[in-house]
């Protein structure tokens, strides 16, 4: 067995028993028969395509994560070369994520995996290998600064990621191929876009309430009234972005894909979109200011969970009355970062990088929109973030939306 169906997806699930027959395993955890898959020798003729930079052999295989999308394998290449394993769960045939880091690696981007072998099955990506990443989440130390409610410590880390992420945007915006070519943004964009926030709202009101305990309920009403009230307001914001660039972003930027490394080198990793971007595809591209809005928006979940620690209350109650501190920090911690994206944009000359600030909010709140849909369905217990995120943009109680709010 190798793909299974249901629920309106496919799934790899590449299983065969153990040697003593009682048990399955997962093939691509197995040495032998991911050496012959990537010498195109594992019994999937024509299905199978194999690209790699050189002749790769791998040992030593051993997990180190696993999720409902991927298996994430640690292993040795030639040479000792230490790589990481992307084993994808999902058949996505909308999944660019081999195609983007194929081109950051051309292009010698340096804050990205370098990719040394791909393999597709039926058109869509099924295993990566790339180079290891030594380091930790960036995640992890903005939860601590939240828990202390300092900036200081981590600005040096907040500039680089601003630095470093506007240097990955003007790599992107030289790419020519039709996945990934700039361009204009029209009215149509604009419309689909506007879509989203009026589809997800009738979601939340009707499809969410049947996926979420009853006590939520009120919550889940709120925030569809809350969202519809605010997409009636950023219609103009929105509407600035016209004739700006559209391009390939990141797609799913948050701050446990921000990988912290040495001397406080930052590195971006895992390209393949969003799941449940509904109404969206993640082939669609969007501009820059995005990946801005998605990073503001992981502060808002690092500041959560800091405050979580620090109180031992649920996350219900710190999302529904959080301090003026906290939401004083998320805004103060995003300024960092902003300030050296524009920075670093500015000193290149590429204006059209930035073009789009001025309809930041909008991405806030479609960012915002996206994950309170993605929390529940994905059953992630993280729903009250976005949630109670779109009750404070609303009434006007939210430092950082207000900041945001200021750029337009």
């Amino acid at each position: 067995m190798f793909i299974v169906e249901g629920c309106n997806e496919k799934a790899f699930a590449p299983l065969s028993l153990t040697a003593d027959g009682k048990a399955l395993s997962e093939l691509d955890s197995n040495e032998e028969w991911l050496n012959a898959a990537l010498r195109g020798d594992a019994g999937l003729p024509g299905r199978l395509k194999v690209d790699c930079r050189a002749t790769t052999r791998i040992r030593g295989i051993k997990v180190v994560s696993s999720g409902q999308r991927s298996v994430e394998y640690e292993a040795y290449a030639n040479n000792d070369e230490k790589v990481l394993i992307k084993a994808l769960r999902r058949h996505e045939p909308d999944n660019v994520e081999h195609l983007v880091l194929n081109y950051l690696t051309e292009k010698n981007f340096r804050w990205s995996p370098q990719l040394l072998c791909s393999v597709l099955f039926d058109g869509a990506p099924y295993l990566l290998i790339t180079k290891f990443i030594e380091g930790l989440p960036a995640a992890t130390e903005y939860v601590s600064s939240s828990f202390v409610r300092s900036v200081e410590n981590i600005k040096a880390l907040g500039s680089n990621i601003g630095k470093t992420l506007a240097d990955l945007h003007a790599t992107l915006l030289g790419c020519d191929a039709a996945w990934c070519r700039p361009e204009p943004i029209s009215e149509n964009d604009i419309r689909s876009w506007l879509r989203r926030l009026s589809w997800r709202a009738v979601w939340l009101r009707e499809k969410a309430p049947h996926m979420l305990p009853s006590h939520d309920r009120t919550l889940l009403l709120e925030a569809a009234d809350s969202l519809e009230e605010l997409a009636g307001d950023l219609e103009p914001l929105a509407e600035r972005l016209m004739g700006t660039l559209k391009m390939r972003t990141h797609g799913d930027l948050h701050l446990y894909q921000v990988i912290k490394g040495p001397n406080d080198n930052v590195y971006f990793i895992d390209f393949g979109g969003e799941p449940y971007k509904m109404p969206a595809s993640r082939l669609e591209k969007e501009p820059a200011v995005r990946d801005l809005a998605a990073l503001a928006r992981s502060l808002d979940y690092a500041g959560m969970m800091g405050e979580q620690l620090r109180t031992g209350e649920s996350l219900l109650r710190v999302t529904s009355w959080p301090s003026r501190d906290l939401l004083a920090w998320e805004s103060e911690t995003f300024k960092v970062i902003l300030d050296s994206y524009m920075s670093e944009a500015k000193s290149r000359g590429l204006s059209n990088l930035y073009d789009g600030i001025g309809a930041l909010f909008f991405w806030l709140v479609e960012r915002a929109s996206y994950e309170a849909v993605y929390e529940i369905v994905a059953r992630t217990g993280y729903h009250y973030v976005p949630l109670n995120a779109l009750l404070r943009y609303r009434d006007g109680n939210d430092h950082l939306a207000s900041f945001i709010r200021g750029l337009a």
